[in-house]
């Protein structure tokens, strides 16, 4: 196995006991049993590890694929349960470069490539950015909740919650006036 592949395991097996914000990279170097110089050959810090963690192990499960918004999310959701530990812990911080940040770009990409291309307006974009961290800030209650409600209930409120703006941009049918 190459050191990557130790590196993304060693992230994981620390988030299943603990937030991403509380792991330093000595203790990922020590899990791994490897050293700084290796650590930074292959990434920039730990959320970098952490992203790739999680695409290569855990969104692996969400197939690149999906054909709609609903799909995605609903993929997401199924993932997101079996996982929720690493997932809660890997999104507990707000860092720039956080997982949790580097999944709302995710959506916000999957969004704008399958639900009507590229927004024209500068304001439509960042409302699919709010509107894609408001999704996740909704899937991590649910998770941190238990995960009680079903998935079709966990995506009926995100869909509830989906701004007009963003409704009339990318989900109104073509030909159809939206109001």
């Amino acid at each position: 196995m190459n050191m990557k592949k130790y590196f993304e395991q060693g992230m994981l097996a620390l988030l299943e006991r603990k937030g991403i914000d509380s792991i330093t990279v000595a203790e990922i170097i020590e899990e791994v049993g490897s050293c700084k110089g290796t650590f930074y050959k292959h990434y920039i810090d730990k959320y970098h590890l952490c992203c790739q963690s999680l695409h290569n192990y855990i969104y692996g499960g969400i197939p690149e694929e999906s054909k709609n918004w609903e799909e995605l999310i609903m993929q997401c959701l199924a993932v997101f349960e079996k996982h929720d530990k690493v997932i809660l812990h890997a999104f507990d911080s707000e860092d720039i470069n956080s997982p949790k940040n580097y999944f709302n770009r995710l959506l916000a990409e999957f969004f704008v490539r399958n639900c009507g291309g590229e927004p024209d307006a500068a304001m439509n974009t960042l409302a699919i950015r709010l509107y894609c961290a408001n999704v996740t800030d909704l899937i991590l209650r649910w998770l941190s909740g238990g995960c009680k409600e079903s998935r079709p209930e966990v995506f009926h409120l995100i869909s509830a919650v989906m701004p007009q703006a963003i409704f009339k941009i990318f989900l109104t049918p073509v030909g159809v006036s939206a109001v």
